[in-house]
């Protein structure tokens, strides 16, 4: 695992970092995303843009070893007790609900919310961005806003009750980001 920062927000704690082998990696999981696009299921729109993609674990089966990842640094860096990947405790939303894709085009932001009511942990990781493609924020009463830039293969975890959103992608690509939720 390489360099890990973790950033106080308050009371909380965020966690950047980057995914190990991020390179192969996200090349794999960019591959099978692509290649299922006609598969996704999609949620919700906001603002004209499907929100979330969902694909079956086994049509992007690398997203094991990025969901791995983030659940040992949450039990190592985080000081969690457990963590349970792919269990959506049965939720009324996608069957795919543990992990999905989001894919922004240029001037498409990702609006204020959260996660709290589904998970314990929440995390995302970014297959495609270009500079300026629209930095990960958080939002928290009384405190200064914190931004986390896109990188490639950079890993970002944080407590599933942080508001968070996504700023307007500016630059000609897609930024297309893996996003999860793990759960106690």
């Amino acid at each position: 695992m390489e360099d890990i920062k973790k950033i106080k927000f308050g009371t909380e704690e965020i966690v950047v970092t980057k995914i190990p082998d991020a390179e192969k990696l996200t090349g794999e999981l960019l591959k099978s995303m692509n290649s299922n696009r006609s598969e996704f299921e999609t949620s919700h729109k906001i603002m004209g843009r499907w929100e979330n993609s969902y694909l079956s674990i086994e049509q992007v089966p690398m997203v094991r070893e990025v969901m791995r990842c983030a659940r040992d640094v949450g039990v190592k860096v985080l000081n969690l007790k457990t963590v349970v990947l792919f269990d959506a405790k049965k939720q009324k939303l996608s069957r795919y609900s543990s992990f999905w894709f989001n894919i922004a085009k240029k001037g498409e932001v990702t609006g204020l919310h959260d996660h709290a009511s589904n998970s314990e942990l929440s995390g995302v990781t970014y297959l495609q961005s270009d500079r300026n493609s629209g930095n990960l924020f958080f939002k928290k009463d009384g405190i200064k806003e914190i931004e986390v830039e896109p990188q490639v293969g950079r890993l970002v975890l944080f407590p599933s009750s942080l508001r968070h959103g996504v700023r307007e992608n500016r630059s000609d690509a897609e930024r297309i980001s893996l996003a999860f939720n793990l759960f106690h």
